[in-house]
C-alpha cells in the first residue's frame, strides 16, 4: 500500500514558458506607441508590477498598424 501525501505541497513552477506567454510581444520598428508600451511594460517588470506589465505586453500585441504594400 502506497501512503498518499495529505498535506498540501508547493506550486509546480514552469520557468520562461508562463511569463512568455505573458509578456512578449514584437513591437512595430518606428512606432512610437509600441516604443512607450515596451518602455513601460520593461518600467513594470523591474518592479514587479505584474498586472500593469501584462496589460502593457497586451497593448503593444493588440496596437494596430496600418498594413502595407495593399490596396
Amino acid at each position: 500500500m502506497t501512503n498518499p501525501i495529505k498535506y498540501p505541497q508547493p506550486p509546480v513552477e514552469l520557468p520562461g514558458v508562463v511569463e512568455a506567454y505573458l509578456y512578449d510581444c514584437a513591437p512595430t520598428d518606428g512606432c512610437g506607441v509600441c516604443a512607450a508600451l515596451v518602455k513601460e511594460l520593461e518600467e513594470a517588470r523591474t518592479a514587479k508590477g505584474w498586472s500593469a506589465a501584462y496589460e502593457a505586453a497586451a497593448e503593444v500585441r493588440n496596437h494596430p498598424h496600418a498594413k502595407r504594400g495593399r490596396r
